[in-house]
């Protein structure tokens, strides 16, 4: 069973997306994002985690795209947040996701209560093997994104 909700934002309002995330899933929880290459997908885990970090009074100068690592980690963030790009990749299936630790990855994230969020989850021969809660579609608009939040239970 799935739950849709819309949100349009310019720009430059990128952190209220951001916090409806925080705010939605206090707990943490495993997020795909889906949309073209430049629609924000990487801006958009950017902007969490510098909201955690800025919450807890650190400061991250640096967070970068996972597209050629395929996975960035932020573990001294409380929640901690996890970050997989699977761009590259061709047809991924559970074997790839065991051999990038995705799964134990996200046993550690569900037991910290932190976030994973994984770019292009539309590669993956079963998306349900991802363990998605939350899908969040970006589409570029002219000055702003339309971001499609949709639940999963």
């Amino acid at each position: 069973m799935t739950q849709q909700k819309g949100l349009i934002l310019p720009l430059d309002l990128i952190e209220s997306v951001s916090e409806k995330i925080l705010k939605e899933f206090p707990e943490g929880a495993i997020v795909g994002l889906s949309g073209e290459l430049g629609s924000g997908k990487t801006t958009l885990v950017r902007s969490v985690i510098k909201t955690i970090a800025k919450r807890q009074g650190l400061k991250i100068d640096r967070v970068v795209s996972p597209s050629f690592v395929l996975h960035q980690s932020y573990e001294m963030l409380k929640p901690m947040v996890h970050h997989f790009d699977l761009y590259r990749l061709n047809k991924v299936d559970e074997a790839m996701l065991i051999e990038l630790e995705y799964f134990d990855i996200i046993a550690k994230a569900e037991e910290a209560k932190g976030f994973v969020f994984v770019e292009w989850p539309e590669l993956c021969v079963d998306k349900r093997v991802l363990r998605l809660r939350l899908q969040i579609s970006i589409q570029i608009e002219e000055n702003s994104r339309q971001y499609l939040f949709q639940t999963i239970k």
